[in-house]
């Protein structure tokens, strides 16, 4: 079904508040298989709320208007809704004694214009508010499904599910649903993973398959359309089969907020495994991440941030050789290990400060280190020094998943 949004608020063509509303039911209709066509916005003007609603009923099969339904004067949606579509509002009882009780409750004297959060079509749907106290509004008239809600981002959300969701499944009972997966993938840039998959994006119909270049890593949205959910997820897994064919050693996990740090953490914790730290290189940022995951703190025990190598020495009550650096890196390992007394120590050291103001570079090492063994690997990143720190903390993490 085509829909389109307005938005209604002169505050938001003024930039004084962030329009989320949008983005929330772009997303809550994609996962109930409604197409999104169009968004407005347009300010607190009947006159151009009423010539979008004209262009907007021209197109779009299903309307769906946020904000203007409050007490003030300059609320005007229901009013110019009304108007266009030739329906007129009444009072519901319900969200009216709503208000009244507010006010009585709290012994405040309602002033009049309250009462307009409680107007609803005569013909049409109340939406009950939750959290606040304008209803919302469902009416169909010559085909065009109009659907009223409000503003606020809390009530907007609340009434969306508790109320126009329900009413959105019934308006479309034979809707396909859209299901997404999302598989994220380090060590490959986005540019490499869509040539490797070019034959699977460019065949691609259901599921569909989205690239998204993150900060020193790459996720697929893989998302596929079907009215059985079994269906769905079934085709999504064929689909994911056909890539991790092809890109297994690249993949670590699933979930649109997934990172490395968390699948380490949680692979160490199910081996009963702990971990230390010695950084040189990312401002104590790849210790801090770990003990951010939940339980992190079981797993990452202590950590050390050294900005200076000249002060290895006294921290270790030992001579450390600042040699180079794959000597250093194994020498503090070993050290590490002495100290810590943890399963793992992850040393991380190396310069960023290689390549010229237009190409930085900058050099990383990595050792993990146990009882048995200690284990290396050294990696250059280019770009700003914000990624390659970013980038050092990500592939240091993948580098314990890999070798762990």
């Amino acid at each position: 079904m085509k829909t389109e949004l307005i938005v209604v608020g002169t505050e938001l063509l003024l930039g004084q508040i962030v329009n989320t509303n949008g983005a929330f039911l772009s997303k809550e209709l994609a996962d109930l298989g409604y197409e999104v066509y169009f968004e407005t916005t347009v300010g607190d003007n009947k006159k151009r709320l009423m010539d979008t609603l004209n262009l907007a009923s021209k197109r779009s099969e299903l309307i769906i208007l946020c904000g203007g339904l409050g007490p003030t004067t300059d609320d005007l949606t229901k009013e110019a809704v009304s108007e266009f579509i030739n329906e007129p509002l009444e009072y519901d009882e319900e969200s009216l004694e709503k208000i009244y009780h507010l006010f009585s409750s709290t012994d405040k004297v309602m002033p009049e214009n309250n009462k307009q959060q409680a107007l609803t079509f005569k013909k049409g749907i109340t939406l009950k508010n939750p959290t606040g106290l304008a209803c919302g509004a469902f009416i169909e008239v010559n085909d065009v499904n109009y659907l009223l809600l409000p503003g606020p981002p809390s009530e907007l959300t609340a009434m969306f599910e508790q109320e126009a969701k329900p009413l959105l499944r019934r308006l479309s009972p034979h809707h396909k649903e859209l299901v997404s997966r999302y598989l994220r993938f380090i060590d490959i840039g986005e540019s490499q993973l869509v040539t490797d998959l070019s034959d699977i994006i460019d065949a691609q119909t259901n599921p569909t398959v989205a690239p998204y270049a993150k900060s020193n890593e790459v996720m697929l949205r893989l998302t596929a359309q079907s009215s059985n959910l079994d269906t769905a997820n079934q085709l999504l897994d064929e689909m994911e089969e056909k890539i991790l064919d092809i890109e297994k050693r690249y993949f670590y996990g699933y979930g649109e907020e997934l990172t490395i740090q968390e699948v380490v953490i949680n692979q160490l914790k199910k081996q009963r495994k702990t971990l230390s730290v010695i950084d040189l290189l990312t401002d104590g940022r790849f210790f801090t991440v770990g003990t951010e995951v939940d339980s992190g703190e079981q797993v990452v025990k202590a950590g050390i941030n050294v900005n200076s190598k000249s002060m290895l020495s006294s921290m270790f009550n030992q001579t450390i050789e600042e040699s180079d650096d794959e000597a250093l890196g194994k020498e503090l390992a070993k050290s590490g290990l002495e100290m810590f007394q943890t399963d793992y120590v992850m040393v991380l050291l190396g310069d960023m400060s290689h390549g010229n103001d237009e190409l930085p570079e900058g050099i990383t090492w990595f050792f993990l280190a146990n009882k048995e063994d200690i284990i290396c690997k050294k990696r250059i990143f280019k770009r700003h020094l914000a990624y390659m720190k970013d980038g050092a903390i990500k592939h240091g993490y993948n580098f314990i998943r890999l070798n762990s």
